[in-house]
């Protein structure tokens, strides 16, 4: 498959396109596979989609907590399957919809990580023409297998733009995923996920935007330690 479809059904004209632009922002792109086997039941009896789904749906509440995080975060969040939709556009974390993501179709990433990119930068471009300091963006890609696409173009593109501190591009990687192929396109930013406990890792991301949130943009910041949702993956 050489060329994905691209969708983008999201347009709220009500949303504002920033808070707060005096402060220093952060955008967050959430890169979410889900294609069809997303939709089988585990032996827990969890369905790996609807388990998302919920967690992302509390995410936006835990960060709301906090007035100072959801003042700097903005959120997307796009899907990949056989196609690429854009199911929500950069936006106040205070706007994130809810989503109701359903499961279906192949593991086509690599145009999907690019179109990730290209919003990422445009939303530091859009930060640039406010007049708003940026800090280093996020793309979190959670998947559980392996791409049927060549990912080595769009991988030594992340690792670029990683040496250059201009990304930090995470994986969650979920029962049955390809960790190699995962450490090729993050390094070491590959997080094991337990037990479906997405709630878990979104708790994590929560903590970690804050502690963003309490740092300069170009400051090094120290993120929480792994919880019981997630592990770090090493590099073998």
């Amino acid at each position: 498959m050489s060329q994905m479809d691209f969708n983008n059904n999201f347009f709220n004209e009500d949303i504002p396109p920033i808070v707060n632009s005096s402060e220093p922002h952060m955008a967050c792109l959430f890169l979410l596979d889900t294609s069809g086997s997303m939709g089988f039941k585990s032996t827990d009896g969890v369905v790996p989609i609807d388990a998302l789904n919920d967690a992302m749906n509390r995410f936006k509440a835990q960060v709301c907590q906090d007035d100072k995080t959801s003042d700097i975060l903005d959120v997307a969040i796009v899907e990949f399957n056989n196609s690429i939709n854009v199911i929500q556009d950069f936006s106040p974390v205070e706007y994130m919809q809810q989503v109701n993501l359903t499961a279906r179709g192949g593991t086509y990433m690599a145009p999907a990580i690019e179109k990730a990119i290209e919003m990422v930068d445009e939303r530091s471009r859009f930060y640039r023409r406010m007049g708003t300091e940026p800090y280093k963006p996020w793309i979190v890609m959670i998947s559980d297998g392996a791409p049927l696409d060549n990912i080595s173009d769009v991988s030594a593109k992340l690792t670029s733009l990683s040496q250059s501190n201009k990304l930090a591009f995470w994986s969650l990687s979920l029962p049955g995923a390809d960790n190699k192929v995962l450490h090729e396109l993050s390094g070491a930013r590959v997080l094991n996920l337990i037990e479906y406990n997405f709630v878990g890792f979104f708790d994590w991301v929560n903590k970690s935007m804050r502690a963003v949130s309490e740092s300069s943009p170009g400051e090094k910041v120290m993120l929480p330690p792994a919880n019981e949702a997630i592990t770090l993956d090493q590099l073998g």
